[in-house]
């Protein structure tokens, strides 16, 4: 289980070690490292900027944005790519910090290529999906464990 930074690490973690057999991430992206820092310093931290912005603006950007920094980027899709392992994404539909609709948009991809890779989208929540006052992401997430975990047991114990 990870939050935002975390989607590039645990699909790294879980290609190495097969002992993983589930992920949940909560706001991770499935986009590179450069590309969530380019549409980052797009929204620049204004909370409204859904209101002024198409989703056309943000991937346009996105995709072809000069890059600030320079460093070797990590793509998370090269490591989900070798994965056969359940994950769930939580994400809020109004998240400034990565851009939710391309990451679904790359997991909906994997999923037509059978991988078994689910999300939820709140639409009232941004890059917050774990809080006090709301909690239907976290609800949900325990839930989902408890019956991939249920799951893995059967599984095991049938063999």
């Amino acid at each position: 289980v990870g939050f935002s930074q975390a989607g590039w690490i645990i699909p790294i973690a879980a290609s190495k070690n097969p002992q993983i057999e589930f992920m949940v991430l909560f706001s991770c992206p499935t986009i590179t490292t450069l590309e969530q820092l380019r549409f980052q310093f797009y929204t620049n931290g204004n909370n409204k900027f859904w209101e002024n912005h198409t989703e056309s603006d943000a991937r346009e950007h996105t995709k072809n944005d000069p890059d600030r920094y320079q460093f070797t980027t990590t793509d998370p899709k090269n490591y989900l790519n070798t994965l056969s392992i359940p994950g769930l994404w939580l994400f809020g539909e109004k998240d400034i910090q990565i851009p939710v609709k391309l990451c679904i948009e790359h997991l909906n991809t994997f999923k037509v290529q059978g991988k078994p890779f689910e999300y939820t989208l709140f639409s009232t929540l941004g890059h917050n999906t774990a809080s006090d006052n709301i909690t239907a992401p976290v609800d949900i997430s325990i839930q989902w464990i408890k019956q991939k975990a249920l799951n893995i047991k059967k599984s095991k114990a049938s063999k």
